[in-house]
């Protein structure tokens, strides 16, 4: 049977209709005028957010298995699995620069690094994805890990759940990146919980693992990614106060205007969030703590203005803790990548 592509009346789409359920002012929604009355929204909007990506995860003993151990050029990197919750595994690579010991000039701040859609987090190892090495710096993603690497910071890079080397064998050949999300996804949902939930416990429990490295500051340990790395970026910081600052790349934006406003991965939603909260909301949840967020200007899918609206606000939530300045946003000229550009000044100051 063929069909018509044009619809007897366009009003009858699904965004026309479901998007006029969005409200002006989410429930959760940030406006408050004092330090005080923002640190009790934050406990109150920060059980919500738990509430919307469902319930905890029961803590399990991490036992770190060493799968793999290399010198690099400048670094060594280790290939380890993590016991993070009962019957799960967490895939992650410890980088860590030569030199950085605890023997010298005393412990190094750290980051925790998540990938976007692609091959998963060896695009941020200067791998391909059947582990061989390739040159530094390509792709869409610009192997931030390993750009955070040479500035002389440990990185733990953790594979999501749905992505690369964390999916089942019959989806490993597909072309869509969403494949293994929509898996996760669905099998979580009718497990009672949400791929958000999921991917946010392994990364929390990923910094556990990081603070205890003899090399690592556990008080200065930051968190970045870009597109579902930088949703995830967000929204982790938004839950685990842990994290102390946050590189939030191709990502921040309002939700009608970009991953309820045209096709995104199933990844990226979580039930009743839109309902509580936008994204500027959701910012304030990692207020005061340092945010730097980066821009294309051609980025078709977190449009850039939006984006300068969705920042706009942000700076304006953290401006009750007179704390403006603590946000940094990237504009560059590019479409929906890493910039990297002004991450060695932020991480400078910040961590």
């Amino acid at each position: 049977m063929k069909y018509s592509n044009v619809p007897i009346d366009p009003a009858l789409g699904i965004r026309p209709n479901l998007l006029q359920w969005l409200p002006a002012r989410p429930a959760m929604s940030f406006r408050v005028r004092s330090v005080e009355q923002a640190r009790t929204w934050q406990v109150k909007a920060r059980r919500q957010l738990n509430k919307c990506l469902g319930p905890p995860i029961k803590r399990t003993a991490l036992r770190p298995q060493v799968l793999e151990h290399k010198q690099l050029d400048g670094y060594t990197r280790t290939t380890l699995l993590l016991n993070t919750a009962p019957q799960l595994k967490s895939l992650c690579w410890l980088c860590i620069p030569d030199g950085a010991s605890p023997r010298g000039r005393g412990r190094s701040p750290a980051m925790v690094a998540t990938p976007g859609h692609g091959i998963g987090a060896k695009d941020l190892l200067a791998m391909d994805e059947a582990g061989r090495s390739r040159k530094e710096g390509d792709g869409y993603q610009k192997d931030y890990a390993l750009q955070v690497v040479r500035l002389g910071i440990p990185v733990l890079v953790v594979e999501p759940l749905g992505f690369g080397e964390r999916r089942d064998p019959e989806i490993m050949s597909e072309k869509s990146a969403e494949t293994g999300c929509h898996a996760a996804a669905t099998i979580t949902s009718m497990l009672g919980t949400t791929l958000a939930r999921i991917r946010l416990n392994d990364l929390q429990r990923g910094l556990d693992f990081l603070e205890k490295q003899p090399q690592v500051d556990p008080k200065r340990i930051g968190l970045m990614g870009i597109s579902g790395g930088g949703q995830m970026t967000l929204w982790s910081c938004a839950a685990e106060k842990r994290f102390k600052v946050a590189i939030v790349s191709g990502y921040m934006n309002t939700f009608a205007g970009s991953v309820m406003g045209m096709h995104h991965c199933i990844c990226n939603f979580a039930p009743g969030l839109a309902q509580s909260f936008d994204m500027s909301d959701l910012a304030a949840l990692v207020a005061p703590r340092p945010m730097l967020i980066e821009s294309g200007t051609k980025d078709s899918i977190f449009p850039l203005k939006a984006t300068r609206a969705a920042v706009r606000q942000v700076r304006k939530n953290y401006d009750v803790w007179n704390a403006g300045d603590r946000v940094v946003h990237d504009v560059f000229k590019g479409e929906h990548q890493w910039s990297g550009r002004r991450v060695a000044g932020f991480l400078r100051r910040w961590l």
